[in-house]
């Protein structure tokens, strides 16, 4: 006979492991999209990679304040309003414990920090971060010029420049024919570090001016 046992029927001691391993199952699934890459995986290591799903994780909720869903949609709109307002809205003191809570190796193999000298009298010097460039970081962008056109000129400009290359990222937010796979783990990973490092270097921008 195919007849199914009633669930009643179930020894307690089976009944609450599986209903455990199902909730658990449910919220694991629940938890962000995220997933790894050939890319990530190539060039960082397991402890480095929990830290850049921490980042990624950052930016679209506390810097862009979305989620995994609306991400792709609304990305565009939001960052204009960010861009717009300078980034006001988001709290030094969060990139603050950002950094803070990341092992110091990890942050190195993305950032270093440099110092603006300031070219008049009575001006203030201050700390801003640019791209490490014997860091694991840029060898991961470097990876995704063969896949990407969008980020092979980022990665162009960044190298050229020496820093984050806002202005590339600008030119794409202004113009609607352009566009980057926001479902793609690499290009939001590769957001999320340059809209981090431009929220820290304003915060750190304004209150120098001010």
């Amino acid at each position: 006979m195919n007849t199914k046992t009633p669930l009643s029927f179930c020894k307690i001691g089976t009944v609450k492991p599986l209903i455990i391993g199902l909730t658990l199952t449910m919220l694991m699934g629940c938890k962000s999209s995220y997933k790894t890459t050939t890319e990530l995986q190539s060039v960082f290591i397991e402890e480095e990679l929990k830290e850049l799903e921490t980042m990624r994780s950052f930016f679209i909720e506390d810097i862009m304040q979305l989620n995994d869903d609306n991400f792709h949609s609304k990305f565009r709109s939001e960052m204009r309003k960010l861009e717009a307002n300078g980034f006001s809205t988001v709290e030094p003191k969060k990139i603050e414990n950002l950094f803070n809570s990341m092992p110091k190796e990890t942050f190195n193999e993305i950032w270093k920090p440099k110092t603006h000298v300031p070219s008049r009298p009575n001006s203030v010097s201050y700390e801003y971060l640019v791209p490490n460039e014997s860091g694991k970081y840029l060898q991961f962008l470097a990876k995704n010029t063969k896949h990407n056109s969008r980020i092979k000129d980022y990665y162009n400009k960044v190298i050229k420049s020496g820093n984050f290359s806002h202005f590339s990222m600008l030119n794409y937010l202004n113009d609607d024919t352009l566009d980057f796979d926001l479902s793609n783990t690499n290009i939001q990973i590769v957001l999320a570090i340059h809209y981090i490092s431009i929220c820290h270097d304003n915060n750190i921008t304004s209150n120098a001016l001010n």
